[in-house]
């Protein structure tokens, strides 16, 4: 990659391609294959024996997955390729969406065709079930161990063995009927694309190689074609048919839309489309601190240019920075250069008030690129410190993870005595511990979260209580009388001063309502805060020495929990309004689960490959639901959750659910 750092290249000689796919699919594996076969290395790397060039980190050689989103850039046929490795496993979504905010086009990985069970027509059968607009650009030569090669249809040869080196071989017979269906799928989607093809199509009936050629680079920019190659990683069979089908056909940065961004003057977001001698529009799409010892950013290029040693107007933050080097990465190698064009991706360091999703333009340019979005995490648990006196240090290293991972959010829950992590499941808490512990040198414990429970009153109650006490010197003296009544649902509390004729001197009824709301705290049911209650004050009595502030704060204490205690005292918990999307083969598995978790279904609805539910569920019950969804669906189903309002605990739970509350209580002040 030598060139590289000092060659330039046009936006329209640039391909900027994520690799998408569930894990396992052999995505890393087919982005080493794409690596050496175009000669950026030396070697085929794998994920397994640790020598990926893709998957470096100490957490995916440790667990020989990939876990962050890996850029690798490399040349072939005066091209530069931008690839971006995504990770599979649901729990590192976060790196898919900043890696698709980056690229042009992603590559949907359907490989391994070596391997036993490898059977192309049923992947293409599965690819079409969702979409009749995806078409084989390739025909396998041979499946599972018999794969040698592949028969690109558009040609009149098969590209056979390692790509390293592949041979040229006639069309095998037994292929010819799969090319001439494949040929004509591929024409007809290509002259669908352009009017004018469609007009010469329709009166010659054909369209040449490079007429197909053209019309589906244009839909493909589009989104309205898909073409399907056949590869294998592992053997390297097929590699360099697809790389060239992504020079010919993956959309230039100046082939797709661009992306939304508001420039100076502008009411309305438009497309920031790819022209250098535009002014600069970049967007910081990805912060980590796993490839150097220092933060990196990397950049995305829409338009203009950065280089190094200028200054960059951040105008998400109103504050310019101060461009140092550049970096293009190959994996965790950098290579140095001078400059980023419009298209391009990179990456710098040394910035001070930069974050994800700031835009750099110039001070007098200043645009403002839309931010990325990322899906809202899913799977919550309680962390505290292994060692006492740790708290601090553990704060601080969230904090600065999450800061660089949008899917991780940290709250600290004051009235639980918790923090609590939300994030998308378990693989990545394990990851986001084990980065602390290797970085930060600090262990943390994973808990199940307590849950907000609050207490209130289905009932009205009339208490008074006197409050007196002589030891001596000057005593203490307070009467108060209340009435304690329930609110509706979500209306808090409410005092109402009903005292008349000054049997409780004005100056005391602020300390029986600071008593009431002190006391209301800590509940009679389980001990959690009392709410929707209104308390009204409505006589009581004082002594003109030895009554005083304390005195009706105490009494108004002790009156309003025997106040609780007589008006039906009951446990309200957090209900969250749960959303399921799940394909229609698992609606009877994911029903079953939801009701069996006390959740209530509110409606059902069509959604994209099946059905979106909708169910209130008590968030006692979503502990771990991540990954029994997961489990349910083969990790098809997707889920979101937001807490909506608090409801009474059912009189058959409430009894046990209490009696479990307060062993942990104990156990936790033991």
């Amino acid at each position: 990659m030598g060139d590289l750092a000092v060659k330039a290249y046009d936006a329209a000689a640039i391909r900027n391609l994520a690799l998408v796919g569930h894990s396992a699919s052999g995505k890393t594996s087919l982005g080493e294959a794409l690596l050496y076969t175009a000669g950026a290395v030396n070697r085929l790397g794998k994920v397994q024996d640790g020598s990926s060039i893709l998957a470096h980190t100490s957490d995916e050689v440790k667990r020989q997955i990939s876990i962050y989103l890996s850029l690798a850039q490399f040349e072939h046929k005066e091209h530069k390729i931008n690839l971006l490795d995504c990770p599979g496993y649901a729990d590192f979504v976060g790196e898919v969406h900043a890696g698709l905010q980056a690229a042009d086009a992603a590559l949907i990985v359907v490989n391994q065709l070596d391997k036993e069970q490898g059977n192309f027509a049923k992947a293409v059968q599965s690819i079409r079930a969702i979409t009749d607009r995806a078409v084989p650009f390739v025909i396998p030569v041979g499946e599972g161990p018999g794969f040698e090669g592949v028969m690109p249809v558009l040609e009149e040869k098969a590209v056979l063995g390692d790509s390293k080196s592949p041979k040229l071989a006639d069309v095998p017979g037994d292929l010819a009927g799969a090319i001439e269906e494949a040929k004509l799928q591929l024409t007809e989607l290509a002259a669908e694309s352009d009017d004018a093809l469609l007009e010469k199509y329709l009166e010659s009936g054909e369209l040449s190689h490079d007429e197909v050629e053209k019309g589906f680079r244009t839909g493909i920019a589009q989104g309205r074609i898909f073409p399907i190659f056949a590869t294998s990683a592992e053997k390297n069979l097929g590699i360099s048919v697809l790389i060239d089908g992504i020079l010919d056909l993956a959309p230039s940065p100046l082939d797709v839309g661009g992306t939304p961004g508001l420039r100076p003057g502008a009411t309305e977001e438009a497309p920031i489309k790819g022209d250098p001698s535009d002014p600069l529009a970049a967007l910081v799409f990805k912060v980590t601190s796993e490839v150097l010892p220092q933060d990196l950013y990397l950049l995305r290029v829409y338009s203009g240019k950065i280089e190094k040693g200028m200054e960059a107007y951040n105008a998400r933050r109103d504050q310019a920075e101060r461009i140092g080097q550049i970096y293009f990465f190959r994996g965790k190698e950098r290579i140095d250069t001078d400059r980023l064009v419009a298209g391009d991706i990179g990456a710098t360091v040394n910035l001070k008030s930069t974050s994800m999703n700031d835009c750099f333009s110039t001070k007098d340019g200043k645009i403002v690129l839309a931010p990325m979005s990322f899906p809202n995490p899913v799977h919550e648990v309680a962390v505290a410190p292994a060692k006492k006196g740790d708290e601090e240090k553990i704060g601080s290293w969230l904090n600065r993870l999450a800061g660089e991972d949008p899917t991780l959010q940290v709250r600290v829950d004051s009235s639980l005595h918790q923090t609590l992590i939300r994030c998308m499941g378990d693989l990545h808490i394990d990851v986001l511990l084990d980065r602390m512990k290797r970085r930060g040198q600090v262990e943390a414990e994973v808990y199940k979260p307590r849950i907000p429970f609050r207490e209130t009153i289905r009932g009205s109650s009339d208490v008074a209580y006197r409050h007196k006490k002589q030891t001596g010197g000057r005593g203490q003296f307070a009467d108060v009388s209340i009435k304690v009544e329930p609110l509706p649902r979500g209306d808090g509390f409410e005092f109402v001063d009903e005292i008349v004729g000054g049997v409780i001197p004005s100056k005391f009824i602020p300390a029986v309502e600071k008593g009431v709301v002190e006391k209301m705290t800590e509940g009679v049911v389980a001990g959690y805060p009392v709410v929707d209650v209104r308390v009204r004050l409505h006589f009581g009595s004082y002594h003109d020495v030895d009554s005083s502030e304390m005195a009706f704060k105490i009494a108004a204490k002790m009156a309003f929990k025997d106040g609780i205690e007589k008006a039906q005292p009951v446990l309200l918990e957090p209900i969250s309004k749960v959303e399921v999307n799940v394909p229609d083969d698992y609606m009877g598995d994911v029903m079953g689960d939801l009701s069996s978790r006390r959740g209530k279904i509110l409606g059902m609805e069509s959604a994209v490959r099946g059905k979106r539910v909708v169910a209130m569920v008590p968030q006692a019950e979503i502990y771990q639901y991540s990954t029994k969804l997961r489990s349910m669906t083969q990790g098809r189903g997707r889920f979101s959750f937001e807490f909506d309002h608090y409801e009474e605990v059912p009189r058959d739970i409430q009894e046990k659910l209490v009696e479990q509350l307060r062993r942990e209580q104990e156990e936790a002040n033991a």
